[in-house]
């Protein structure tokens, strides 16, 4: 394919993240997942879907699922229309898909639900531990809170470097 100017290129490629991030919507969304759209109006520079958080014990509402060169990544973000933060991950879509087709023998439309069941799991395995980990954090501060806190070692014993003056 050959492209007249830069902005054909981009253009295709926006409108490709929009395909893909389309279908990722629709499998989020038949797995039980609640999807927002905000690939268009005010959004068609920064397409992204909105995913909500379906464990209400966390301090964010969902993730950001965005196309960023040829990866589809995903962050933390508090509501749908903040900016998201933290660390990006990835979903290695094609990869998924590619290793299913090359270690066994399967037609692409087996291997293409399987892949779909795995998105659907990462992300609900992602909030699972996102809540596990916030509540062990949370746990780890009403501990500290009492009066007998113990501190650990950092294994570096200075107490030799100590001099008294008796």
């Amino acid at each position: 394919m050959r492209f007249k100017n830069f902005g054909d290129f981009i253009d295709k490629k926006q409108r490709d993240a929009m395909k893909q991030l389309k279908l990722i919507e629709q499998v989020l969304t038949t797995h039980g997942f609640q999807v927002d759209d905000f690939m268009k109006e005010g959004h068609e520079d920064d397409p992204y879907i909105f995913v909500s958080n379906p464990n209400k014990n966390t301090s964010f509402d969902g993730v950001r699922i965005y196309k960023i060169g040829d990866v589809i990544a995903f962050r933390i973000q508090k509501e749908s229309e903040t900016h998201p933060y933290g660390n990006a991950y990835t979903l290695a879509v094609e990869k998924m898909f590619d290793d299913l087709m090359a270690e066994e023998e399967m037609d692409e439309i087996k291997a293409g639900k399987l892949v779909m069941k795995a998105i659907a799991k990462e992300l609900h395995s992602f909030f699972d531990k996102s809540e596990e980990a916030e509540n062990e954090y949370r746990a780890g501060e009403i501990d500290m809170s009492n009066d007998n806190i113990m501190m650990r070692s950092t294994g570096t014993d200075y107490s030799s470097q100590i001099y008294s003056k008796v």
